[in-house]
């Protein structure tokens, strides 16, 4: 077992920070090693450094603990379907008064009282889709029921503060997947497009004044593009936090033009996020032409971004990603064919410094695309696909970058962990605002931070009413029936472990540091740095000592204090093997 230091209450205070051109050094403490203070340190016993996990007293093969779990999704994957196949699901039609449209085939129950005798237990006595809302789309089949059923047992509503206003981008009431399902859909504004690229007399055709000038986004809190947790609850959460832009998760062109409802989910928007852009990604002028020009014409957007910065092998082999900036023709045709389908919304380019690590060639891009085919603002990633997330992001290359850029708006995403990081960057370089990405999954509140110009000592408490507002948003726009239900905890967990998270660069799968959310009370010399990696510590309580556990098993844990029990047959596999230790 380890032995946990004693923690001593007049010992949690917030060092000040030395003066200007003065540094603590702390001679006990290795390199790239958080500096937590020593009271919180767990020391490992001696047996604990050679016991392996099935309690053996030999050494632990390191191999197996290293690398991604790339069956992942498989295996969660089949663990849904037999959960679903356990659950048992009323019909929508059985309490909207409607005929079944499924009629025999269909698998849920339509008896409500018989369906009612089934149901597991209510998970809490508020229903946040009836607090949000006044009335609750799910009726018998929500989780939290009994929050909406008068004494006669019948689905009531109630007057809420605000009028609930409905996500937007939604596809189901546009008809645009129907359209593009039975191959109905008009693009001629693309055959257009295309065929002018093609003869050379797209420099002719004239495009409207863009309808939000990107210069006038200069300085504001930018949350980046984020795959897998990037989604609405996490983005609506971050916008109450101070967030003031944001983007919405990767699209596939290609995906959005066959018709995949789930590719649409990734572009829908909720009504608080002011200023919202929609990413696309893609290697095929005319996809990404059709894609812009099908967003453009049927979704509230204020800007479309092009991904030229998915350091995905997968992405890359498609001639997208990290891969367009380096074909030119293809990316003038990508860039002109865009711009002119989406008429007067602003076009992107988020980028990173290239291909190999220490080849640069980002620059050479962004001069070429500045002549070529202006963007109306440039995000720059110092970083290469081959680095990934590892290292140091290479900000000393960004002056280049924004003289390549001639003018056009330059915002850069790299290592923003804090307010000082953050004005410290656009203090020294010449660019017109920071994009924050892992930052805002490490600590979400990042945005109150930068607003406020201070370090948020944020106790459990706190952190774990964001749990919940997550989980309240999540069930809002996922459903709280059972399905949203676990929809909401997956998604839960997966953003709890990339706030606590391996990093293993390339496919060598060693692992190179562990990143984590280090409360301020606990350090010794702020701010945290992003790449410190920080030892086996405790929190002030017991919940702050869970909030920073890098186990799997734990973060299954906290979805269960919001969200009950896990079904019999769950499984999440996070996404690197270290957490499931």
């Amino acid at each position: 077992m380890a032995e946990v230091l004693e923690v001593k209450e007049e010992k949690i205070i917030i060092d000040e920070r030395p003066p200007v051109g003065e540094e603590r050094v702390f001679t006990e403490r290795p390199p790239g090693v958080a500096p937590i203070k020593p009271e919180f340190i767990v020391k490992k016993s001696p047996n604990e450094e050679t016991t392996s996990t099935n309690g053996d007293q030999s050494k632990p093969n390191k191999n197996k603990r290293r690398g991604m779990n790339k069956k992942r999704r498989n295996e969660m994957h089949k663990a849904d379907l037999i959960v679903r196949a356990k659950t048992v699901r009323l019909c929508h039609s059985a309490f909207r008064d409607v005929p079944c449209k499924f009629g025999e085939k269909c698998n849920s129950e339509h008896d409500i009282k018989k369906f009612l005798e089934q149901k597991p237990a209510d998970l809490g006595e508020k229903c946040p889709v009836f607090d949000f809302r006044g009335t609750c789309p799910f009726s018998y089949a929500c989780r939290f029921g009994n929050a909406h059923v008068d004494a006669e047992g019948k689905q009531t509503t109630k007057e809420v503060d605000s009028p609930y206003e409905e996500t937007l981008n939604s596809h189901s009431s546009t008809g645009v997947l129907f359209k593009i399902r039975k191959k109905q859909y008009d693009y001629s504004k693309t055959k257009e497009i295309l065929k002018a690229i093609k003869e050379n007399r797209i420099g002719s055709m004239e495009r409207e004044p863009v309808r939000l000038d990107m210069k006038s986004i200069r300085g504001k809190r930018y949350l980046a593009p984020l795959t897998t947790v990037g989604n609405l609850p996490f983005r609506r959460m971050c916008v109450d936090l101070g967030a003031e832009v944001t983007c919405g998760e990767m699209a596939l062109a290609t995906c959005l033009l066959a018709g995949n409802a789930s590719e649409y989910s990734l572009i829908k928007r909720h009504p608080s996020e002011k200023i919202f852009g929609v990413q696309l990604a893609g290697g095929y002028p005319d996809a990404m032409t059709m894609a812009a020009e099908l967003i453009a014409d049927n979704f509230e957007v204020d800007f479309i971004d092009i991904n030229c910065g998915c350091p995905i092998d997968l992405i890359n082999d498609k001639g997208a990603g990290c891969a367009l900036p380096t074909k030119e023709k293809k990316l003038f045709e990508v860039i002109a064919g865009m711009k002119n389908a989406m008429e007067d919304i602003p076009l992107t380019v988020k980028l990173r410094t290239g291909l190999k690590e220490g080849i640069l060639t980002a620059d050479k891009t962004i001069s070429y695309m500045a002549k070529n085919c202006r963007p109306d603002l440039i995000t720059f990633h110092p970083r290469s696909k081959e680095q990934r997330y590892s290292k140091a992001a290479n900000w000393s290359f960004v002056e280049p970058c924004v003289k390549a850029a001639d003018g056009v708006p330059f915002f850069v995403c790299g290592d923003v962990l804090s307010w000082e990081d953050y004005y410290e960057r656009l203090e020294k370089n010449p660019i017109d605002g920071i994009m924050i990405a892992r930052g805002a999954l490490i600590k979400p509140w990042i945005f109150t931070e930068i607003a406020e110009r201070r370090n948020w000592d944020i106790r459990s408490n706190e952190r774990l009413d964001l749990v919940k507002k997550f989980v309240d948003y999540g069930l809002d726009h996922w459903g709280s029936d059972d399905m949203g239900v676990e929809k909401t905890r997956r998604f839960l967990l997966e953003t709890l472990s990339f706030q606590c998270r391996y990093l293993s660069p390339f496919s060598f799968f060693k692992i190179v540091f562990l990143f984590r959310y280090i409360p301020v009370g606990l350090l010794e010399v702020l701010p945290q740095k992003i790449n410190d990696r920080p030892p086996t510590y405790v929190g002030r309580d017991e919940m702050e000592t869970l909030l920073s556990s890098p186990r799997a098993s734990d973060w299954v844990k906290i979805s269960e204090m919001f969200l009950g029990k896990t079904p019999e047959d769950f499984v999440f596999v996070p996404k690197h093997k270290a957490n499931a230790y």
